[in-house]
């Protein structure tokens, strides 16, 4: 009977204590903030989320994750086709698609900024032209 208790034990010391903790921490830290937000409202202090300008949100998050799904898949089948193509003898071709599939991913990025700040200044300038007509 006493040899169950040992790995019931040592699974909640393991596992259950950890997360426990982090629960009680997590709990502790957004209980202090909000005193802290209650406090300066009851003071008179302008919160700092009031204060700060409205931010846009990206409109492109769409095309980033395609852009670089599709730069991912390249990179995968590049990666292949110049594995396939060649024999190594070293120890680290292994490496060599994921590598690749990596750097293809990295360029979608890449891709994805450049075309992403090009929308972003068409609609500025619009927007602008816009602003212009109603005045």
């Amino acid at each position: 009977m006493n040899e169950l208790w040992i790995p019931i034990l040592s699974v909640i010391c393991a596992v259950g204590m950890p997360v426990l903790l982090g629960i009680i921490a997590s709990y502790m830290t957004i209980k202090s903030k909000h005193e802290e937000k209650m406090a300066m409202i009851e003071k008179g202090i302008v919160l700092e989320e009031a204060a700060r300008p409205e931010r846009k949100p990206n409109r492109y998050n769409t095309l980033r994750n395609g852009i670089f799904m599709i730069g991912l898949s390249l990179g995968v089948i590049v990666g292949m086709a110049v594995d396939s193509a060649f024999t190594y003898d070293s120890d680290w071709f292994f490496l060599l698609v994921p590598a690749i599939t990596i750097m293809f991913g990295g360029f979608s990025f890449i891709i994805y900024f450049f075309l992403s700040r090009s929308l972003m200044e068409k609609e500025r300038l619009d927007d602008e032209k816009r602003m212009r007509l109603e005045e």
